[in-house]
């Protein structure tokens, strides 16, 4: 799956002319459709699925998404990860086994911080 990623229509189309997308069948595109992107990659590429941030999902147009799926085109949401990684969230899942003031002190982390990320683990644990 190629990732195309871009703060604007303008950038998106401007990366997808400087690169080949001839034998692409997923793609992942963080800007809401154009009819313009869509006739470009149509044109250009046999993109069989296009796949979008939900928020900017929730913002297409539906039925740009019926015409898409009309012709055999795919839209689907697809859930990103965004923000940067915590890495106090690695270093408390070590010490799982232990308390979270026992971690604070073992680690040096604020108590507090050591208390959010251990039982945001823990619930997705049990989950």
């Amino acid at each position: 799956m190629m990732e195309l990623r871009g703060k604007s229509i303008k950038d998106i189309m401007e990366k997808l002319r400087n690169i080949d997308i001839k034998n692409e069948e997923r793609i992942y595109i963080n800007t809401e459709l154009s009819k313009d992107l869509i006739i470009y990659l149509l044109e250009n590429s046999n993109v069989d699925t296009i796949y979008l941030p939900i928020s900017k999902y929730n913002r297409t147009n539906k039925k740009l998404i019926k015409a898409l799926e009309d012709i055999g085109l795919n839209v689907e949401p697809l859930k990103v990860k965004t923000g940067r990684p915590s890495k106090n969230e690695d270093i408390v899942a070590n010490h799982l086994d232990k308390k979270p003031l026992e971690i604070s002190k073992i680690t040096g982390i604020n108590p507090k911080t050591v208390e959010y990320h251990y039982y945001k683990l823990k619930n997705k644990i049990i989950k």
